[in-house]
């Protein structure tokens, strides 16, 4: 795939610049954040939106300096021609390019969204120094909408902008997919191979599983002693990293996600999960326990402990497994990428 470094759609709403992370050549290395923003701007083409999508990935443009310059150009070119700028982004979007473009953007009597992705921004702000802390206040009080992943930071975030709404991490519900109702004990985990992800505790935990058990991990290698021969120790294996087609299918492979994260926002592999009617093992973190409900889409576990992943293990039955599988084929709907892009649009249309 080219490098796309911006991207015109045409239609009848207001005409928007989005500015977010999008693909680069190495698909099998896109992160959730990429899939999120591709996605939407797959639903504004089917919306027949018109757009400019400006990628703001730096693993695109050969580093964060070249990236800042290649966004604000094309920024600064295009704005008078469009209605709204929407920036979409992690925690360096905000702090980086947020407060340049929204600047710009008021210069040029244009309106403004933000779109966070991921969780802990609220303990960013908290530990944040003085001039980190002034920039993301005035990006937040001088935008016109604000959209957060989840819940609890909307509810924290709401005192710097009213305007501040939920946005959850989206997907759309690929076809053939349906629940399950045979349990073979095939569990797949599927990220970023990294210490806070929870590699440690989940190849320790596999080590103590029984031979039904069998375990398949997937994900970009972050830490160099994730080697396949390393893995290979814990009684599991390890199968590369995937492209976002290959994840489907192999969610459904699989009966059950295992996920047992440090800290995340709304996983978007938890949401694919759902999409395939594959409920979830994972971490009880704030985010995480909005969308997982215990014993009905999945398991939840105190994070960093071994022995509760462990027995987490143990919670999927032959008898519980069919009902969950249900569950969570059901609970992927309001995580239905169109809808909450529509609502997107709604707002954003609401706008003077």
């Amino acid at each position: 795939m080219q490098k796309r470094r911006e991207e015109r759609c045409v239609n009848q709403h207001k005409k928007i610049i989005l500015i977010g992370p999008g693909y680069t050549e190495d698909m099998k290395n896109a992160g959730g954040v990429t899939v999120l923003f591709e996605q939407m701007l797959e639903d504004l083409r089917e919306s027949d939106v018109d757009f400019l999508a400006i990628n703001s990935n730096k693993s695109a443009h050969g580093g964060s300096a070249k990236t800042f310059f290649v966004v604000m150009k094309t920024f600064l070119t295009n704005i008078r021609h469009y209605d709204h700028v929407s920036i979409h982004g992690t925690a360096n979007h905000y702090i980086m390019i947020a407060p340049f473009v929204i600047f710009f953007a008021k210069l040029f009597g244009k309106s403004v969204s933000l779109r966070k992705f991921a969780g802990n921004f609220d303990d960013i702000y908290e530990k944040g120094g003085v001039v980190k802390k002034a920039l993301i206040r005035y990006v937040l009080r001088n935008a016109d909408l604000s959209f957060f992943e989840t819940k609890y930071l909307v509810a924290y975030f709401k005192k710097f902008n009213p305007n501040t709404f939920w946005f959850p991490n989206v997907r759309r519900r690929p076809q053939d997919t349906a629940p399950k109702s045979d349990f073979r004990h095939r569990f797949v985990y599927i990220s970023h191979l990294k210490d806070e992800k929870g590699t440690p505790e989940l190849l320790e935990a596999c080590k103590r599983l029984d031979d039904r058990f069998d375990v398949t991990i997937y994900g970009p290698v972050h830490e160099a002693k994730y080697t396949p021969e390393y893995i290979a120790q814990y009684n599991t294996r390890y199968e590369g990293a995937l492209t976002p087609h290959e994840v489907v299918e192999k969610l459904k492979e699989a009966d059950v996600l295992v996920l047992p994260s440090h800290r995340e926002g709304y996983p978007g592999i938890v949401i694919e999960a759902y999409a395939a009617g594959r409920p979830v093992l994972v971490t009880d973190l704030p985010a995480i326990a909005e969308i997982v409900e215990e014993g009905k889409t999945g398991v939840l576990v105190e994070p960093k402990n071994v022995d509760a992943l462990v027995e987490g293990f143990y919670k999927f039955t032959e008898e519980n497994y069919p009902q969950m599988s249900q569950n969570a084929y059901a609970a992927f709907a309001q995580f239905d990428s169109m809808p909450q892009t529509e609502k997107f649009l709604e707002r954003i249309e609401g706008l003077r």
